[in-house]
Protein backbone atom coordinates (compact mmCIF):
# COMPACT_ATOMS: atom_id res chain seq x y z
CA UNK A 1 0.00 0.00 0.00
CA UNK A 2 2.91 2.47 0.77
CA UNK A 3 3.97 1.88 -2.77
CA UNK A 4 1.30 2.52 -4.34
CA UNK A 5 0.78 5.80 -2.19
CA UNK A 6 4.17 6.61 -2.68
CA UNK A 7 4.03 5.88 -6.96
CA UNK A 8 0.75 7.89 -7.28
CA UNK A 9 2.63 11.07 -5.09
CA UNK A 10 5.37 10.95 -7.98
CA UNK A 11 3.05 10.47 -10.62
CA UNK A 12 1.53 13.68 -9.35
CA UNK A 13 4.69 15.45 -8.90
CA UNK A 14 5.39 14.91 -12.46
CA UNK A 15 2.16 15.21 -14.21
CA UNK A 16 2.31 19.16 -12.45
CA UNK A 17 6.18 19.39 -13.55
CA UNK A 18 4.92 18.35 -17.25
CA UNK A 19 1.96 20.86 -16.94
CA UNK A 20 4.12 23.62 -15.71
CA UNK A 21 6.55 22.91 -18.54
CA UNK A 22 4.15 22.65 -21.12
CA UNK A 23 3.38 25.72 -20.38
CA UNK A 24 6.04 27.96 -19.98
CA UNK A 25 7.02 26.39 -23.57
CA UNK A 26 4.16 27.98 -24.76
CA UNK A 27 4.48 31.11 -23.36
CA UNK A 28 7.92 31.51 -23.88
CA UNK A 29 7.79 30.92 -27.90
CA UNK A 30 4.21 32.95 -27.95
CA UNK A 31 6.84 35.82 -26.57
CA UNK A 32 9.42 35.42 -29.39
CA UNK A 33 5.98 35.03 -32.01
CA UNK A 34 6.95 31.43 -32.59
CA UNK A 35 9.63 32.88 -35.26
CA UNK A 36 12.26 33.26 -32.88
CA UNK A 37 10.85 32.28 -29.60
CA UNK A 38 9.99 28.37 -30.53
CA UNK A 39 13.40 27.03 -31.13
CA UNK A 40 14.87 28.43 -27.77
CA UNK A 41 11.90 27.20 -26.10
CA UNK A 42 12.06 24.08 -27.03
CA UNK A 43 15.79 23.52 -26.13
CA UNK A 44 15.03 24.89 -22.59
CA UNK A 45 12.46 22.25 -22.74
CA UNK A 46 14.69 19.47 -23.01
CA UNK A 47 17.00 20.76 -20.94
CA UNK A 48 14.91 21.29 -17.69
CA UNK A 49 13.93 17.70 -18.73
CA UNK A 50 17.62 16.57 -18.79
CA UNK A 51 17.88 17.43 -15.68
CA UNK A 52 14.48 16.77 -13.81
CA UNK A 53 15.33 12.94 -15.09
CA UNK A 54 18.75 13.21 -14.70
CA UNK A 55 19.24 14.72 -11.17
CA UNK A 56 18.01 14.17 -7.88
CA UNK A 57 18.46 17.19 -6.18
CA UNK A 58 15.26 20.10 -6.29
CA UNK A 59 15.44 22.43 -9.27
CA UNK A 60 13.61 25.72 -10.15
CA UNK A 61 12.17 24.99 -13.11
CA UNK A 62 11.15 28.59 -14.14
CA UNK A 63 14.90 29.66 -12.96
CA UNK A 64 16.23 27.02 -15.22
CA UNK A 65 13.94 27.85 -18.63
CA UNK A 66 14.42 31.21 -18.16
CA UNK A 67 17.94 30.65 -18.19
CA UNK A 68 18.94 28.89 -20.95
CA UNK A 69 16.00 30.33 -23.41
CA UNK A 70 18.55 33.41 -22.68
CA UNK A 71 21.58 31.51 -23.09
CA UNK A 72 20.91 28.98 -25.64
CA UNK A 73 18.54 31.56 -27.74
CA UNK A 74 20.96 32.82 -30.92
CA UNK A 75 22.81 29.26 -30.87
CA UNK A 76 18.96 27.26 -30.85
CA UNK A 77 17.96 29.52 -33.72
CA UNK A 78 20.36 29.04 -35.54
CA UNK A 79 20.41 25.08 -35.36
CA UNK A 80 16.37 25.19 -35.81
CA UNK A 81 16.51 27.22 -38.76
CA UNK A 82 19.23 25.17 -40.59
CA UNK A 83 17.58 21.66 -39.80
CA UNK A 84 14.33 23.45 -40.70
CA UNK A 85 16.22 24.02 -43.81
CA UNK A 86 17.39 20.86 -44.70
CA UNK A 87 13.62 19.52 -43.90
CA UNK A 88 12.53 21.92 -46.50
CA UNK A 89 14.49 21.01 -49.29
CA UNK A 90 14.17 17.44 -48.62
CA UNK A 91 10.16 17.78 -48.82
CA UNK A 92 10.32 19.84 -52.08
CA UNK A 93 12.60 17.34 -53.89
CA UNK A 94 10.12 14.72 -52.89
CA UNK A 95 7.12 16.21 -54.08
CA UNK A 96 9.45 17.26 -57.50
CA UNK A 97 10.12 13.66 -57.53
CA UNK A 98 6.40 12.93 -57.46
CA UNK A 99 5.54 15.06 -60.56
CA UNK A 100 8.25 13.58 -62.49
CA UNK A 101 7.56 10.76 -64.99
CA UNK A 102 7.68 7.25 -63.26
CA UNK A 103 11.10 5.39 -64.93
CA UNK A 104 13.22 2.91 -63.19
CA UNK A 105 15.52 6.17 -61.94
CA UNK A 106 12.79 7.75 -61.23
CA UNK A 107 11.76 4.93 -58.77
CA UNK A 108 15.74 4.69 -57.74
CA UNK A 109 15.94 8.06 -56.65
CA UNK A 110 12.66 8.17 -54.79
CA UNK A 111 13.73 5.18 -53.06
CA UNK A 112 17.37 6.78 -51.97
CA UNK A 113 15.21 9.97 -51.13
CA UNK A 114 13.12 8.77 -49.12
CA UNK A 115 16.01 6.85 -47.36
CA UNK A 116 17.35 10.12 -46.83
CA UNK A 117 13.94 11.15 -45.28
CA UNK A 118 13.76 8.44 -42.62
CA UNK A 119 17.71 9.21 -41.49
CA UNK A 120 16.95 13.32 -41.23
CA UNK A 121 13.72 12.15 -38.89
CA UNK A 122 16.02 9.71 -37.27
CA UNK A 123 18.41 12.39 -36.34
CA UNK A 124 15.63 14.91 -35.76
CA UNK A 125 15.05 12.88 -32.50
CA UNK A 126 18.62 12.57 -31.77
CA UNK A 127 19.23 16.33 -32.13
CA UNK A 128 17.55 18.23 -29.16
CA UNK A 129 18.70 15.44 -26.45
CA UNK A 130 22.19 16.04 -27.96
CA UNK A 131 22.22 19.46 -27.62
CA UNK A 132 21.56 19.89 -24.13
CA UNK A 133 23.39 16.81 -22.86
CA UNK A 134 26.45 17.83 -24.57
CA UNK A 135 28.89 20.84 -24.86
CA UNK A 136 30.15 20.64 -28.85
CA UNK A 137 31.04 22.48 -31.46
CA UNK A 138 27.45 23.61 -33.69
CA UNK A 139 28.08 21.32 -37.02
CA UNK A 140 28.86 18.53 -34.43
CA UNK A 141 26.02 17.91 -33.18
CA UNK A 142 24.24 16.40 -36.62
CA UNK A 143 27.54 14.27 -37.01
CA UNK A 144 27.12 13.04 -33.14
CA UNK A 145 23.46 12.34 -34.09
CA UNK A 146 23.95 10.30 -36.59
CA UNK A 147 26.94 8.42 -34.96
CA UNK A 148 24.52 7.41 -32.28
CA UNK A 149 21.27 7.18 -34.75
CA UNK A 150 23.33 4.54 -36.51
CA UNK A 151 25.93 3.19 -34.52
CA UNK A 152 22.84 2.12 -31.54
CA UNK A 153 20.40 0.68 -34.12
CA UNK A 154 18.66 -0.92 -31.29
CA UNK A 155 18.34 1.93 -28.78
CA UNK A 156 17.46 3.73 -32.06
CA UNK A 157 14.47 1.72 -32.87
CA UNK A 158 13.10 1.83 -29.33
CA UNK A 159 13.16 5.39 -29.56
CA UNK A 160 11.13 5.82 -32.68
CA UNK A 161 8.74 2.82 -30.83
CA UNK A 162 8.17 4.97 -27.64
CA UNK A 163 7.81 8.50 -30.07
CA UNK A 164 5.34 6.59 -32.22
CA UNK A 165 3.42 5.18 -29.38
CA UNK A 166 3.60 8.78 -27.66
CA UNK A 167 1.88 10.19 -30.71
CA UNK A 168 -0.96 7.48 -31.13
CA UNK A 169 -1.58 8.50 -27.11
CA UNK A 170 -1.86 11.75 -27.98
CA UNK A 171 -4.01 10.81 -31.42
CA UNK A 172 -6.40 8.98 -28.87
CA UNK A 173 -6.63 11.19 -25.98
CA UNK A 174 -6.35 14.80 -28.29
CA UNK A 175 -7.44 16.21 -23.96
CA UNK A 176 -3.47 15.33 -23.38
CA UNK A 177 -1.89 17.95 -25.90
CA UNK A 178 -2.58 21.30 -24.54
CA UNK A 179 -1.84 20.36 -21.10
CA UNK A 180 1.37 17.50 -21.50
CA UNK A 181 1.57 17.57 -25.33
CA UNK A 182 4.81 19.03 -25.96
CA UNK A 183 6.58 18.01 -22.41
CA UNK A 184 5.54 14.72 -22.89
CA UNK A 185 6.98 14.09 -26.18
CA UNK A 186 10.28 15.93 -24.64
CA UNK A 187 10.01 13.63 -21.92
CA UNK A 188 10.23 10.69 -23.77
CA UNK A 189 12.89 11.45 -25.92
CA UNK A 190 15.20 12.66 -23.50
CA UNK A 191 14.62 9.15 -21.19
CA UNK A 192 14.69 6.85 -24.43
CA UNK A 193 17.83 9.32 -26.02
CA UNK A 194 20.02 8.59 -22.36
CA UNK A 195 20.40 5.28 -22.75
CA UNK A 196 22.27 5.59 -25.82
CA UNK A 197 24.11 8.59 -24.15
CA UNK A 198 27.93 6.93 -23.36
CA UNK A 199 30.06 8.05 -20.50
CA UNK A 200 32.46 9.74 -21.66
CA UNK A 201 35.05 12.35 -20.19
CA UNK A 202 36.69 14.40 -22.72
CA UNK A 203 37.69 18.30 -23.83
CA UNK A 204 35.79 17.74 -26.69
CA UNK A 205 32.61 16.23 -25.31
CA UNK A 206 31.57 17.76 -21.84
CA UNK A 207 27.91 17.02 -20.03
CA UNK A 208 25.99 20.43 -19.18
CA UNK A 209 25.56 21.15 -15.91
Amino acid sequence: MKNISEWYIRFGEWSLKLFLLNLLWLLFSIAGLFVFGLFPATVALFAVIRKLTMDSREISIFKLFLHTFKNEFLKANLLGYIWAAIGLILFLDLRVLQQLQTTIFHQSLTIILYVIIFVFLLLSLYLLPIFVHFQLKKREYIKYAFVLAVGRPIQSILMIVAFLVTLYLMWSFPGIIPVFGASLLALVLMKMASISFPKLNSSEIEVNQ
